[in-house]
């Protein structure tokens, strides 16, 4: 999925923190489910392109790995909820503190998963596909 968005901010060579301009809400087919409307996120500048603050940028986001970042995130900690209360179960523990361990399940799969998007840092990150013209902006 391609957008354009501006560049609020150079964080690295690298990386660049962009917002969304809200005429690119109007056309995007995910406007009723997004979170960035009018918020600021990280985008990678994969090939270290030149860009200024306020310089209007396109990115690129697969939509593969849109798609597999919420899966890790969603599916991680449920998985361990049941496996948490039937280990307990299985321990001899009660039901009540056995929904309490399943509940440790669910903020470990939490855990577990910023841990591994912390490692993972620009894989899910959106990237700079092209810079846009300066006149574009006029």
């Amino acid at each position: 999925m391609y957008e354009v968005v501006t560049i609020t901010k150079n964080i690295s060579p690298d990386k660049v923190e962009v917002v969304c301009n809200s005429s690119a809400c109007e056309g995007c087919k995910g406007s009723t489910f997004c979170n960035t409307k009018g918020k600021k996120f990280e985008v990678w500048n994969e090939n270290k392109l030149l860009l200024d603050e306020g310089q209007e940028v396109e990115i690129f986001l697969k939509p593969s790995r849109t798609i597999a970042g919420t899966l890790i995130t969603l599916i991680a900690p449920l998985l361990l909820f049941p496996i948490g209360y039937f280990l307990a179960v299985a321990a001899g523990l009660g039901e009540g503190p056995s929904f309490l361990i399943a509940l440790g399940g669910i903020a470990l799969g939490f855990v577990g998963v910023w841990i591994y998007f912390k490692k993972q840092k620009n894989h899910y990150l959106p990237v700079v596909a092209s810079a846009l013209s300066q006149e574009s902006e006029d």
